[in-house]
Parts: C-alpha cells; structure tokens; sequence
C-alpha cells in the first residue's frame, strides 16, 4: 500500500482575483476535485512573505507520512517577492512534495523569452529577438524599427498585457508606443527620445545578490506585428499534456490588445470541433519541442499556449505563438474544468 495522499492548495490573501469568500473562485473547486479523484482530504492555506517559514513548519507537520499533492494558485503578479515564493515551492519539493507547477517549469515556460528561446520551431516566428540590457536593447532595436515601422516589445515577465508595447515608426520620425494592458499611447518625437524615455523599464538597479530563480531573466522579447491579431488570439488551454479548451480572444474595433483588461472579448469553444484540428495538432506536436525546457518535470498542470494567426510563404493560415501561461491560470469561467484537473490525480 503507498502512503495516503494529501491535497493542498496555496492562495495568497490579497488581489484582484478573489471572490465575495476572498478565496479565487476556481481554488475550492479543483479542491474539491482533486480530492474526490485523489480519494483524500486537504486544505487550503494562504502564503505571505513573512510568514513563509511558519507555513513550511505547519505543511512539513501536517503531511508527515503522506504523499503531499501541492498546488499552487497564486498569480504572481500579486507578489512582490516572487523569487522567494519560487524558492519556497522548490524546498517543498525537495522535502517530497509534488509541486504543481514546479517553479523550474515556471521560470522557463512562463517568461517571454521562450519565444526567442522556441523562434526556430515552426510555430514560433524567426524574427524575434531577446533584449537582457539597455545596452544590447540601443544597439540593436533600432535599426529593426527603422527597417520594419513597426515591433511589439514585451517585458520578460508579466501579466494581462502589462508590459507590452507596440511601438510604430512615423514617416516623420516621430515613435507612437501603445500599452496593451490599457491600450494608452505614448508619444515620442524621435527614436533618440523613445529611447531615453524606454530605458528606464529595464530592471538595471535590481541586486540580483538574492535572486535564485529571477537572476538574468529581466529584459525585453522584441516580436514581429501580425496584423491579424485584428481577427484575435487562440488560447490552447492544456491540462498536462491534454487540451481542454480553446478561447478565441478578439480584440476591441481598432485595438491590438487581447486581455480581458483591455475590453477584448473571448469565445470558448471544444479542441475536438472540427475549425480548431490544425491548432491542437500543432499544439501537441509542439510538445517534444517544450519538453527540453521542462528541466526534467513534469508538464504544468494547467497552463495554455497563445497563437496569433499569420500566412505562410503560400499564403496559407499558420499559428505563431505569442505567449506561454503556466503559473495561475484561471478556470473561473470554466468552472467544469476542475474535473479535468482532478482526474491527473486519479
């Protein structure tokens, strides 16, 4: 007989992502069902920076001589420390526990140079290009701007179209960078201005000295314009290996943004019609090509591949991706997905 399981759940106490009960509306379903498919019990606890080490004593205590199911449900961008929240999963791993998402999965598939990393894979884009400094950033950018009118820079890490910018070259010279979080645009009279005002939103003053997970992961993901992000973004949402779900994301009339923040609207659709078997194939095909990333783990638990429509040198439809999500992806609006979640642990 193996060890009796135990299934916990980690929320953080504070965010925009609660409901009335302060708890994420989709945390005490995949609860529930995790426990249900499991055949055990669990729990919910909340994490807080300063009460970390408590919380690790309290987990160690409470699944001594059981095999500990962890998932964790906090968005990171609630987080001010979240290398040290990344640490705090990886000592739970090493004490034994399955950790769902494992945080080396998390810093190599949730970060945006995965795109630069994946560029040369056919349901990536060649012409990306990965920023680590300022430096590199002044030297390079440029000229990519001059040649191409138009580049969408993203930040390494971020949320919900935070960080985000489609920055597009005048006739006159001038530079209009646009925010996908809020769709507001910034005007500059030349590149020299764009660039003085852009260096600030690299994280040159960070004391890397105690970072573990986050050590030279700042910087910017430089991605060629698709116009047809006008017909909208196509999420995969995958459970380990198995998709579940597609989200058609469309935009606002005249906006570039796909997030919810930014009015986009989504329509959910089954990964088994018809209209989506090139996509889900090209998504599971991607799979050996992800794995060298997953640094010897498991796939995430729940997490989703974003894709840009694009043509082929035939004038064909062809995916891109755009965006990795494995660290909190949400089910509030999909609720039955908990089920699906739960039968990992079957």
């Amino acid at each position: 007989m193996g060890k009796e399981r135990y299934a916990i759940v980690i929320e953080y106490p504070k965010g925009s992502d609660k409901g009335p009960d302060q708890f994420r509306p989709d945390t005490k379903p995949i609860l529930r069902a995790v426990k249900s498919y499991a055949k055990c019990d669990g729990e919910v606890v909340f994490y807080t920076h300063k009460r970390r080490k408590e919380l690790k004593e309290y987990l160690l205590k409470v699944t001594k001589d059981k095999d500990a199911i962890v998932i964790s449900r906090i968005n990171p961008g609630n987080l001010k420390r979240v290398d040290t929240y990344f640490q705090f999963l990886n000592e739970l791993s090493k004490e034994g526990m399955q950790i769902h998402t494992h945080p080396d999965v998390m810093i190599n598939l949730d970060f945006k140079d995965i795109l630069y990393k994946l560029r040369d894979k056919p349901f990536c884009d060649k012409n990306t290009e990965f920023y680590r400094t300022f430096e590199e950033f002044e030297e390079i950018f440029p000229n990519r701007l001059k040649k191409e009118k138009i580049r969408v820079l993203k930040t390494n890490y971020g949320s919900t179209g935070e960080g985000v910018y489609l920055v597009r070259l005048q006739d006159d010279g001038s530079i209009i960078s646009t925010e996908a979080v809020n769709n507001v645009k910034y005007y500059y009279d030349d590149i020299d201005d764009f660039l003085a005002n852009f260096e600030d939103k690299f994280d040159d003053d960070i004391d890397e000295s105690e970072l573990v997970y986050f050590k030279g992961k700042s910087g910017f993901v430089d991605c060629r314009f698709l116009p047809r992000i006008s017909e909208g973004e196509i999420r995969v949402l995958i459970i380990n290996d198995k998709p579940v779900s597609i989200v058609h994301k469309k935009p606002q009339e005249g906006e570039f943004s796909a997030t919810l923040f930014s009015g986009a609207k989504y329509q959910y659709d089954k990964p088994n019609n018809p209209k989506w078997t090139d996509i889900v194939k090209l998504t599971t095909d991607a799979f050996e090509d992800i794995k060298p990333h997953l640094q010897g783990k498991d796939f995430p638990l729940l997490w989703t591949m974003d894709y840009i429509l694009d043509y082929d040198e035939n004038g064909k439809d062809r995916y891109i991706l755009s965006e990795i999500n494995c660290s909190c992806v949400g089910i509030t609006t999909e609720p039955e997905l908990a089920n699906e979640v739960g039968k990992v642990f079957a």
